[in-house]
C-alpha cells in the first residue's frame, strides 16, 4: 500500500447544524482575538483562521437570507 505524504491534499464533506456553525464561528473569533502573534504560531495560522471565519459567516449569512 502507497503512503500518502501531508502534500496531498483531500476533500471533505461535513455536516452540521446551523448551532454547530454559530458555535464554530464564535470559537474561530475568540480564536482570532486571543491569537499570540507570529513567531509563537505561525503566521499562516492567522491567515487560516481569518479565511476560515469568513466562510463560517458565509454560512451564517446564507442561513439568515434563506430563513428570516
Amino acid at each position: 500500500m502507497e503512503e500518502i505524504g501531508w502534500e496531498s491534499e483531500y476533500d471533505y464533506n461535513l455536516f452540521l447544524k446551523i448551532e454547530d456553525v454559530r458555535m464554530m464561528y464564535d470559537h474561530i473569533c475568540y480564536s482570532i482575538k486571543m491569537w499570540p502573534g507570529s513567531p509563537a504560531r505561525p503566521a499562516e495560522e492567522q491567515e487560516y483562521l481569518l479565511k476560515l471565519k469568513m466562510q463560517l459567516f458565509a454560512m451564517l449569512a446564507d442561513y439568515t437570507l434563506e430563513n428570516g
